[in-house]
């Protein structure tokens, strides 16, 4: 009889075992995946939807200026020396509003509202007023806009003085405040002779494409690096639901009703829109997925590759950096060669091309902007000894992004842009005559969010824990069927 009950309970622990095994490999990881497939599929009124709908926390907008220290002596043809100054931070709000869905495709129509509050107690001992020395974007506009006409040029050197009050150099002595959002001013408001008059048509031709450009009330102008981004949408969005595939959780189908950017890039392939807004991914992330967002500032999508595990907070995740041959030249990847466009003239190939590490923003902005990453990581040489006081930092400098796999939930992430302008001799133009050929940094961005421990334990309760659980159950019936099956079969063998 006691042979018996040793047998069967050998018998019951093995069963034990294999249901545990079953669950664990079969049964388990497919309701897991209906269960975490339907929780992150945009539903009205459900918690996903509510968190797509208006970001639950902040996101945090760092910006950081290249202060330059030597502007005489860059006139006078030296290199420029430049000193990073920052973090001046802005709280990003985010909110999407006009939401329509269509049923049959299951996808939602939208714009997305963004506010920029400035945080003076993680931007201390900074502030909005202090004053920088930086580049002189809106005049490097204009003459950027006249180079390739002669009698437009002319015009530019005559009307200088002015249209920006008699500036003694190439560079602007101003706010960050200023520079960023309440504007510099570009005097129109008394077009008093032919070529003043001439000169304001062509400011406010540019300034109907530019976004850094706006004609004001009194007849003049205003140039702002962020005033279009602050309290605006950046157009039209459609997207998928996931809810007749998770997989396309997210998935940007159209940006200003449109699939593509056709009138920006040189073919479909640059100019095809697809990914995500780097706020919401699918699900079941694993080493091998392919991840993309589009990046509505400088008009394109760019693709995540995986690098590696991370931690955070004691959620475990997986990291995707942008791919290596985001910004490389088409002379290095030839499938970049439609980002090439050739009207952003300075330090580039014969062809016209820019080297590795920048794009031309010229089709996206309708402005001479260069972007790189931060202090021109990743990028070609020559534009790194073009400029001293650079320091190109992977950690620091590149973005990334990092995800819980099981529901592609955001832990934290960074997207890092530098916006730069060639600095070169242009023939006419006397504050230019004696210019070294120069790619000048004037500003770089740092658009991130990291979860707070809130919304850690939100997500925890209603994600992670019951992921947790299922696989703590998992191994708790391998681990009893096991102790059956061994103190069964020891007893049988030391009857």
């Amino acid at each position: 009889m006691a042979t018996k009950c040793r047998i069967f309970g050998l018998v019951v622990g093995v069963i034990v075992a294999l249901v545990g095994v079953l669950c664990g490999f079969f049964i388990f990881p497919k309701v897991v995946s209906n269960s975490v497939a339907e929780s992150v599929k945009l539903y009205d009124g459900s918690d996903a939807y509510r968190r797509w709908e208006e970001l639950p926390i902040p996101m945090k907008f760092k910006v950081y200026f290249f202060n330059v220290t030597n502007p005489d002596e860059i006139q006078l043809g030296h290199k420029p020396v430049v000193q990073e100054v920052g973090p001046f931070v802005y709280d990003q709000y985010r909110y999407k509003y006009n939401i329509s869905r269509n049923t049959s495709s299951n996808e939602l129509t939208y714009y997305q509202n963004q506010v920029l509050k400035f945080n003076s107690e993680d931007s201390h001992p900074l502030k909005e007023t202090d004053f920088v020395t930086v580049a002189n974007l809106p005049l490097m506009a204009i003459i950027n806009s006249a180079m390739k006409i002669k009698f437009k040029i002319k015009i530019i050197s005559k009307t200088m003085d002015q249209l920006f009050d008699k500036p003694q150099d190439l560079f602007l002595r101003t706010t960050v405040r200023d520079f960023l959002f309440d504007g510099i001013p570009i005097r129109c408001q008394e077009r008093t002779n032919k070529d003043l008059k001439s000169a304001c048509e062509n400011i406010d031709y540019i300034s109907k494409k530019t976004p850094f450009i706006k004609l004001q009330p009194d007849n003049g102008f205003k140039f702002s690096l962020l005033s279009h981004k602050n309290n605006a949408d950046d157009g039209q969005y459609t997207v998928k639901s996931g809810e007749d595939d998770v997989q396309l959780l997210g998935d940007i189908k159209s940006w200003k009703n449109s699939s593509t950017l056709i009138d920006m890039w040189s073919n479909e392939t640059c100019s095809k829109i697809y990914g995500t807004d780097s706020t919401i991914f699918p699900p079941h992330v694993t080493e091998s997925s392919k991840l993309s967002t589009f990046q509505s500032d400088i008009c394109r999508s760019v693709d995540l590759t995986y690098q590696e595990k991370t931690t955070y907070k004691k959620v475990d995740g997986l990291r995707f950096i942008t791919d290596e041959n985001m910004l490389a030249s088409s002379r290095n990847y030839t499938k970049n060669a439609c980002y090439c466009l050739k009207k952003t003239l300075g330090i580039t190939y014969e062809d016209g091309c820019l080297l590795d590490g920048a794009l031309e923003l010229h089709g996206c902005l309708h402005a001479p902007v260069v972007m790189t990453f931060p202090h021109f990581y990743l990028a070609a040489d020559e534009y790194k000894q073009s400029v001293d006081g650079l320091q190109p930092v992977p950690m620091l400098h590149r973005t990334f992004v990092d995800l819980e796999p099981n529901t592609g939930v955001v832990l934290r992430g960074s997207k890092r842009a530098q916006f730069n302008v060639f600095y070169r001799s242009v023939e006419g133009i006397k504050l230019t005559e004696n210019l070294t050929d120069s790619l000048m940094p004037v500003v770089w961005f740092d658009e991130g969010a990291e979860l707070n421990d809130e919304m850690l334990e939100i997500l925890d309760f209603s994600l992670f824990s019951p992921i947790r659980m299922l696989d703590n159950i998992v191994w708790s019936l391998i681990g009893l069927g096991a102790v059956f099956a061994v103190v069964s079969l020891m007893s049988c063998m030391f009857r």
